[in-house]
């Protein structure tokens, strides 16, 4: 596979996955996966990275996951798991613009800022709490 040919992974085919799962995944899992494709699209994140992304994101897209999406609660762990480990790795790249236009097309899909910024929190302990078990 060709992690960055477009056939495993495009911008469509994500937007398509978050508004089909957007509800029943929460914000936990779509605001990694948003922050990723931001990542994605950014000139300065190398190449490199990005086929790290493209697999991360191509992994969330794909119907078939290790735990099925339709098991409540535990169904995205797995999505979860891939998109913060890749995240992790790539966590310097990342750029208050960044998490900023994430937070606004965020708010856009689910209007709730609050939710936002208290999602963004949760998920800098994760991403930290992950750095300091691999350092």
């Amino acid at each position: 596979m060709k992690p960055l040919d477009g056939k495993s992974f495009n911008e469509k085919k994500l937007i398509r996955k978050i508004t089909k799962v957007a509800k029943s995944a929460g914000l936990l899992i779509i605001y990694p996966a948003v922050i990723l494709l931001y990542l994605f699209k950014d000139k300065k994140v190398p190449l490199g990275s990005k086929s790290i992304i493209a697999a991360a994101l191509a992994y969330f897209i794909f119907p078939a996951d290790s735990i099925p999406d339709i098991t409540p609660i535990i169904g995205y762990s797995d999505d979860l798991g891939i998109l913060l480990v890749s995240l992790s790795h790539l966590i310097k790249y990342v750029t208050p613009e960044i998490l900023e236009k994430t937070k606004n097309k965020l708010a856009q899909w689910f209007g709730d800022i609050d939710e936002l910024e208290r999602e963004e929190q949760r998920l800098i302990q994760l991403i930290e709490k992950k750095n300091k078990e691999h350092a």
